[in-house]
């Protein structure tokens, strides 16, 4: 638990997020309080929290929950080996890929990155733009 942020994210069925984040994309979990429907997971060295409702409970939401979640935010996570990851899934879950597998140049600065890619939608709604830099060179 090393990260300086951490998303913290509300899911309708803390079940159905656990399933998803950990028997499809592959993340553990660090630590859980089943009571408060919360998982703190881990990822390739990314952290992230869900959070499922709990009647009563603390919550810092500032307007209506509607889905698809997450509208407007897109979340990227480096990876060490996308076309696995893509291949998993496409195999467990090919409805939540959202954008399929591309090749995509970025200029950064004076490098162009260019990246393996793929967003993944949770089934709350929230985005996940999976990368893996495949090349690098300065801009000319």
């Amino acid at each position: 638990m090393d990260s300086k942020l951490v998303p913290e994210l509300y899911c309708s069925d803390i079940a159905v997020s656990r399933h998803f984040y950990c028997d499809i994309l592959g993340f553990n979990v660090l630590y859980e309080r089943p009571e408060e429907r919360f998982l703190y997971l881990h990822f390739q060295g990314s952290e992230l929290m869900l959070e499922g409702e709990v009647a009563g409970q603390r919550r810092w939401i500032t307007g209506d929950m509607q889905q698809p979640f997450g509208r407007g935010i897109n979340f990227q996570w480096e990876v060490t080996n996308i076309e696995a990851l893509y291949h998993n899934v496409q195999e467990r879950s090919a409805s939540s890929i959202y954008m399929s597998l591309e090749s995509k140049t970025y200029d950064c600065a004076d490098q162009l990155i260019t990246q393996q890619q793929f967003i993944a939608q949770d089934p709350d709604g929230y985005l996940f733009r999976f990368c893996q830099n495949i090349e690098s060179s300065p801009v000319s």
